[in-house]
């Protein structure tokens, strides 16, 4: 009988002491970046195909810019994108992929219509020296189809922004293979849910040197998990990947600038400071890479200081 308690009593002994070893002194190896990175491209489930049947439909002098409308294919949509070429270039020209937002489209990043979000962005860009690609982004137009359709690719394991981030990433190859551009340089903004992929883009793909997201930043939890959004943002699995700031961590130590706005019902304020405080651990060390601000309003674009920023880092 003593024998069997001596036993016990060791044996309990044994398993408190193994218990505290493991977790006070066995750290478990950190995540390299690499390994980040192939999580998340597994959560986005990404494909590697290329844009085809790339054709110019219209070109048009405009003063200080070339504008072009291409027209291509890629899987089985056809698609078509605004390419702006600055007239004075000396050398290779740094590229900037330039997304729209919903209630948003290329022509509106361009400045070829006015919109009330302000997102002309790609017109600023581009009247300060850069290339632009204002794309398409597909299923964006009609918001009953694109929920649909987001619904339906949950349903079959997947998600409707990886599918739109394997088309940029493939609209990245495209840029990069131009002759007058510098595919070294090359930059990415976003408005909403442009800068959602933009953010996703930028963490995956390494090739984006400076970032801009305006309007789509915080945390998952304190935004969609607080209310209904449009169902591209629902990813399956994205919470056991990690917040919203580990994703944006990824894009570290390079450039990103980040807008959210004071008023707005969709990103709230709270949630913004608290995915940039979370931000904030990744740049350490390179607290001038990150730039952040709050704007007055709501949902909207206005990108203050967006064009030195660029001309700062690419």
């Amino acid at each position: 009988m003593k024998k069997t308690l001596a036993v016990s009593i060791l044996c309990l002994i044994s398993f408190a002491l193994g218990w505290i070893f493991h977790y006070t002194m066995v750290k478990p190896p950190l995540k390299t970046k690499a390994m980040q990175r192939w999580e998340l491209r597994k959560t986005l489930n990404l494909v590697r195909e290329k844009v085809f049947d790339m054709a110019i439909i219209e070109e048009k002098d405009m003063g200080s810019y070339t504008r072009r409308l291409l027209r291509y294919r890629w899987q089985e949509f056809s698609l078509e994108a605004y390419l702006l070429i600055p007239n004075q270039q000396k050398g290779k020209v740094a590229p900037i992929l330039a997304i729209h937002g919903h209630h948003t489209t290329k022509e509106d990043v361009i400045g070829f219509r006015r919109s009330r979000f302000g997102v002309d962005f790609g017109l600023r860009l581009v009247e300060s020296g850069f290339c632009v690609l204002a794309p398409d982004i597909p299923f964006s137009e009609d918001m009953r189809i694109e929920d649909h359709i987001a619904l339906n690719l949950i349903m079959a394991g997947t998600n409707l922004t990886g599918i739109r981030v394997s088309y940029l990433t493939a609209l990245c190859d495209y840029l990069s293979s131009l002759p007058f551009i510098d595919q070294e340089r090359l930059g990415c903004v976003g408005w909403s849910m442009g800068g959602a992929l933009a953010m996703y883009l930028s963490a995956l793909d390494k090739r984006v040197k400076v970032v801009g997201i305006s309007c789509y930043f915080g945390t998952y939890k304190d935004i969609f998990m607080r209310r209904r959004h449009t169902t591209d943002n629902y990813i399956p699995g994205i919470l056991s990947f990690g917040e919203m700031a580990d994703v944006a961590c990824l894009i570290a130590p390079r450039p990103l600038l980040l807008e959210g706005g004071e008023q707005d019902p969709e990103f709230p304020r709270e949630a913004f400071i608290k995915g940039i405080e979370g931000l904030k651990k990744c740049y350490k060390g390179h607290e001038e890479h990150l730039t952040w601000q709050l704007i007055p309003g709501g949902h909207r674009f206005e990108g203050k200081g967006l064009e030195e920023w660029f001309k700062q880092w690419l």
